[in-house]
């Protein structure tokens, strides 16, 4: 009996410590783009690893917009929408609901765009801030230790390269940098216009909104949106 009660403690342990172990996702490590026959191959590879990430993080997003919704519909879950409206930096008061700007904010990001991005950003996932942060998208920090320093930091800059646990936190980073930058306001714009319209996420337009994005500005929202162009059946695994 006492040595059925040690083993039942044992395995008691065993399946508590599987329990709390945190969910560490899918990292750099785990993208293999090695024996690539060609172009195309490198990446439809890249796009079909990317994909599912893209996809989970923005249905995330639309799960919280389905919940935005019914509490605005019903008129409950105040506590909830004001949490949300602060997280998503929104200007919130219960007698002036600022519900346009919230739904504005709280909406995914195209999925080309997420991808022709991440390509980008990571150099197809083969960056020094890719592999050793995680980092797809080149997302910036400013708290010494927080991130990879660059090799080419301007003197007197003081940002680093976020360093992330796994490419899920990236792409949650960059969804929700987009949705809640000022300068990127003219994204969500597109977006939203999209939405109205009852049409499908427009990536080529939303591109338009990147100009702040990267230093380059313009050049940099041209390229992007040629990588739609040109990969948009890779993209869509199609």
């Amino acid at each position: 009996m006492e040595k059925l009660f040690v083993a039942v403690f044992l395995i008691a342990i065993v399946v508590a410590t599987v329990a709390i172990q945190p969910d560490t996702g899918i990292t750099a490590s785990d993208l293999d783009m090695s024996n690539l026959n060609d172009a195309n191959d490198k990446k439809k590879r890249f796009f079909d690893f990317m994909r599912p990430i893209i996809n989970d993080e923005n249905e995330k997003i639309l799960k919280l917009r389905k919940q935005l919704l019914a509490a605005k519909e019903h008129n409950n879950n105040k506590i909830f929408v004001a949490r949300v409206a602060k997280q998503y930096s929104v200007d919130w008061d219960p007698k002036k609901e600022n519900w346009d700007k919230l739904l504005e904010r709280v909406d995914t990001i195209a999925l080309e765009l997420s991808l022709a991005q991440s390509a980008d950003e990571s150099a197809w996932g083969q960056s020094r801030f890719a592999k050793q942060g995680n980092n797809f998208f080149g997302q910036w920090c400013y708290t010494k230790g927080c991130g990879i320093i660059p090799a080419e930091r301007n003197r007197g800059s003081t940002h680093e390269v976020t360093r992330f646990n796994s490419i899920n936190d990236s792409v949650r980073s960059y969804i929700k940098t987009i949705n809640t930058g000022r300068v990127y306001a003219r994204l969500r714009k597109v977006r939203r216009e999209n939405r109205a319209a009852g049409k499908q996420p427009d990536a080529k337009a939303q591109a338009g909104g990147l100009i702040k994005y990267s230093q380059r500005g313009e050049a940099y929202v041209k390229e992007i949106r040629a990588l739609i162009r040109v990969n948009k059946k890779l993209m869509l695994g199609i």
